[in-house]
């Protein structure tokens, strides 16, 4: 895949910018600040119609102006594919999403046609965070690469809100009868994401353990992926609907769901230790590259294609001998990078060198 070129309206720091980085690794230099992940966040929100900083879609329009707007044009083995994601920051204005000139009514129309995998600073809490965001993580990923998912989990996600409705509703005289009808749409919906989240995890295990090998240069250390759930992925459908049953008095009394996917966890251990509990600033680091990497593989494999990569001021977190080795493994795809020095990128032999400066993108 080939970024075109990216397009920006009154997007953060940019009131216009646009940029066509050439095949290869285009560099990004500017001082903290500058703007610089702005860039990234847009191509991002392209990808999967999201930030991947914050969930307040208002941050991302510039201070003055109420709509902000990005637009981003790749190339594919199957031709060009063009999208774009216009923001409002009146509440009540959806946010726009454009694919190949017409406006889409789902986000899931958006998904696909440009994929990316950004590696960020805050790749750490993958590792060091909660459940929630190992989620996050395995359900971006797996969006991207197949709709169905992405369908499911919604209709997981606004079942699981009308069961909890339903939950409190009883709790006040409500008719519990009716969590039949909401455990059976439950169930239904819980199942392919159990059965998607397993098989990835199994690929992800494989493939991170020789990147992290590879990376951290010690043999010794082996890293694996994990998944926890409380469901058998050998017969999701049934299992699911068994947890609803025996916890519907917990339920009850608690008023939510204790049991579902909304609950699972990517478990990442060191040589048989908890990575989250016991790993250093650096292994943890070397394992959420491995992460991303292994996502980069998997998307790779299943598009015919490379995805984009986005490297956001990474290469300052790393000591010399992993920087490295992570820009020999993505010395494959096309790459935007960010940094604040231009010493950071030694070794990635940069296709352009672009530097941001007062809302502007100069190049060198």
């Amino acid at each position: 895949m080939k970024l075109n070129s990216l397009r920006l309206s009154t997007f953060r720091s940019y009131e216009r910018v646009t940029l066509e980085p050439p095949e290869g690794v285009t560099v990004i230099v500017g001082e903290n600040g500058a703007g610089k992940t702005n860039l990234l966040e847009a191509v991002h929100l392209c990808c999967l119609g999201r930030s991947h900083r914050t969930t307040d879609d208002s941050e991302m329009i510039a201070h003055h102006a109420d709509t902000a707007a990005s637009y981003l044009s790749v190339s594919r083995r199957d031709g060009t594919h063009e999208v774009g994601v216009r923001l409002y920051r009146e509440q009540k204005r959806k946010k726009l999403l454009y694919v190949n000139g017409k406006t889409a009514s789902r986000m899931g129309d958006l998904i696909g046609h440009a994929t990316c995998v950004i590696f960020s600073p805050e790749d750490l809490s993958v590792v060091k965070g909660g459940p929630a965001v190992r989620r996050r993580y395995l359900d971006m990923l797996l969006s991207q690469l197949q709709r169905p998912y992405f369908y499911a989990l919604q209709a997981y996600h606004s079942t699981l809100r009308q069961r909890n409705a339903l939950l409190r509703a009883i709790a006040f005289g409500g008719d519990a009868a009716q969590l039949d009808v909401w455990d059976e749409q439950l169930a239904q919906a819980a199942a392919p994401i159990v059965r998607l989240r397993s098989v990835m995890i199994g690929k992800l295990d494989q493939l991170a353990e020789a990147h992290y090998a590879y990376i951290g240069g010690r043999e010794e250390e082996r890293f694996h992926a994990a998944y926890q759930t409380g469901i058998d992925v050998h017969d999701a459908l049934s299992s699911m609907r068994a947890l609803l049953a025996a916890s519907r008095e917990e339920d009850m009394r608690r008023q939510t769901t204790t049991a579902g996917p909304h609950r699972d966890d990517l478990l990442l251990r060191l040589s048989d230790r908890s990575l989250e509990a016991y790993g250093s600033q650096g292994q943890a680091r070397t394992a959420a590259l491995a992460l991303k990497l292994a996502s980069f593989d998997v998307l790779s494999e299943s598009q015919g294609e490379p995805p984009l990569l986005l490297l956001d001021d990474v290469l300052s977190e790393l000591d010399p001998q992993r920087r490295n080795r992570l820009i020999e493994r993505v010395q494959t795809a096309q790459a935007l990078l960010t940094c604040t020095d231009p010493s950071d990128f030694t070794g990635a032999e940069p296709a352009k060198v672009l530097h941001v400066r007062a809302g502007g993108v100069i190049e060198s």
